[in-house]
Formats: C-alpha cells, sequence, structure tokens
C-alpha cells in the first residue's frame, strides 16, 4: 500500500491532521522543519525571484494559516495564468522558505507556523508532479537505488538491488554519493522511481534535505524509502514528504510494484 498522507510537520500540529496521533516531539519537529526551510532557502538564493514582494508576503502567510486552502489556491492560480514547474518551485516554494526564514528569526513567525509550513511545502513539492510530462516508461520495471548521503550501512541496499534485478527490475546502483551528485544523476537519468536507503534515525535529516533536492531535479520521480529506519519511523515517507516507504524485502517488491503501475497509468493518460 502507498503511503501517501499530509506530512508530519502538518499532522503533529495543524487541526486538519486526520485525527492521527503524532509521534515525534517538538524538538524533532522543529530540526525537520529547520532541514526542509534551510534546504530550500539555500535553493532561493541562488534563483531569480519572478513574483512581486507583495506576492511572496502573501504567499509565505498563506503557508502558515490553519487551512492550507488559501495557499494551494495561489499555487493553482499561479499554474493556471502559466508559471512553470520551475518557476512554482524556486519563485512560489523555495522563495517563501526563505522569506520565513527571514521572519522567524525577527521573531514575526514561531515554530509552530514554520513546522505547518514546511510540511506544506515538502506536500507541494510531492504534489507539483503534475505540472510537469510524465516519465516516460521505457518497458522495464527500473529504478535509480541509492545510499542517502552520509549513510555507511550499504549492504542492505546492495542486497535489495540483486533480488530485484534477479527479478527483471533494470536498478542502477549509486552508493557514497553527495545529494547535488545524486539529484544530477536523477535528472539525466529519467528514472520513474529512485529509492532512498537509511539505516537509522540520525539519517532523518540528510533524508529530508535529499528529497527536496530531488523534488526539483527529478519533478515526476516517485521516491520511496527502505532501510531499518522505516522499522524505528514507521511513518517516514510521511515525515519526509516521500510517497512509499517499506521495510521488509516482501513489502519493498509489493511497493516497488505498485509504484511501477502508477508510473505506467501516469505515462498512459499523458496527452
Amino acid at each position: 500500500m502507498l503511503t501517501t498522507d499530509i506530512p508530519i510537520f502538518v499532522r503533529a500540529i495543524d487541526d486538519d491532521a486526520h485525527g492521527q496521533v503524532p509521534r515525534l516531539s517538538d524538538a524533532s519537529l522543529l530540526v525537520m522543519a529547520q532541514e526542509v526551510i534551510t534546504r530550500l532557502s539555500h535553493i532561493s538564493r541562488n534563483s531569480r525571484s519572478e513574483i512581486s514582494n507583495a506576492d511572496l508576503d502573501a504567499f509565505s502567510m498563506a503557508l502558515t494559516n490553519p487551512s492550507a486552502t488559501e495557499a494551494n489556491m495561489i499555487l493553482r492560480r499561479a499554474h493556471e495564468n502559466g508559471a512553470s514547474h520551475q518557476t512554482l518551485c524556486l519563485s512560489y516554494i523555495a522563495a517563501a522558505a526563505n522569506r520565513l526564514g527571514e521572519w522567524w528569526e525577527q521573531d514575526i513567525i514561531h515554530f509552530s507556523d514554520m513546522a505547518i509550513a514546511a510540511g506544506r511545502m515538502l506536500h507541494m513539492l510531492r504534489d507539483l508532479r503534475m505540472a510537469t510530462p510524465p516519465v516516460p516508461v521505457r518497458g522495464n520495471r527500473e529504478a535509480l537505488f541509492a545510499a542517502v548521503p552520509g549513510e555507511q550501512h550499504v549492504l542492505g541496499v546492495t542486497m535489495a538491488t540483486d533480488i530485484l534485478r534477479e527479478k527483471g527490475w533494470d536498478i542502477d546502483l549509486h552508493i557514497g554519493r553527495s545529494e547535488t551528485e545524486l539529484c544530477k544523476i536523477a535528472h539525466d537519468g529519467g528514472y520513474p522511481i529512485i529509492g532512498l536507503s537509511a539505516s537509522g534515525a540520525e539519517q532523518v535529516r540528510s533524508l529530508a534535505r535529499t528529497i527536496v533536492e530531488l523534488r526539483i531535479a527529478a519533478p515526476r520521480s516517485l521516491i520511496f524509502i527502505s532501510g531499518n529506519i522505516v522499522q524505528i519511523e514507521r511513518d517516514i515517507a510521511i515525515k519526509t514528504g516521500a510517497d512509499a516507504a517499506a521495510s521488509t524485502m516482501q513489502h519493498s517488491l509489493e511497493t516497488l510494484e505498485a509504484l511501477y503501475q502508477t508510473c505506467l497509468k501516469a505515462a498512459k493518460s499523458a496527452p
């Protein structure tokens, strides 16, 4: 079953949280929110904004509202008016992260505002794949597999790659890569599925950073998380804005097949 839900920042704080009990402490939420905001702010500083300061302020504030309706409407209206995927990611979401970071430093907004906004931005980055053409499916069950940057335990992802290859999957395995290197590989390779492996909770920050970067570099790719971290944090896909996660080999096979079928349907329905 695919894991699709509101990211944990929102469902832990927002009143629109599906009645689920949060699992992260406020301290952990703060660390995760900071990581997302920091990474997106860095991306924003390297790009040129295409919206006015007034519009950026309005979108940034809407991200912190009790309901996500206004922020989603602003983004949808911009897309309908011709804004590209890159513009939506950089001039709206990443630029808003930078603005929210400034407001946080100035004590204009508080922790709960940042946590809600960070979760919503992860959710938006995932959903914005609909603003780009689908990844071509070339007839093979293919995927990019990688250990998250900084991960030292790579035996699991290596074994999983071998097993999947025996079952007919075309897996491109990369270990010891930086976020920048992985994003270039993902962008150039056009993989429909990207699998990230992490062994423990200490890799959550690296997962969050990598997923944020991949959402911009390879927006239509579906992101899958595996490894011991899924045993430790059962809702890790929600926390990091990934599309799915699985801890066992059998569950991974089932989940990857479901993701592949999703890619096939998207490709067939494309104009």
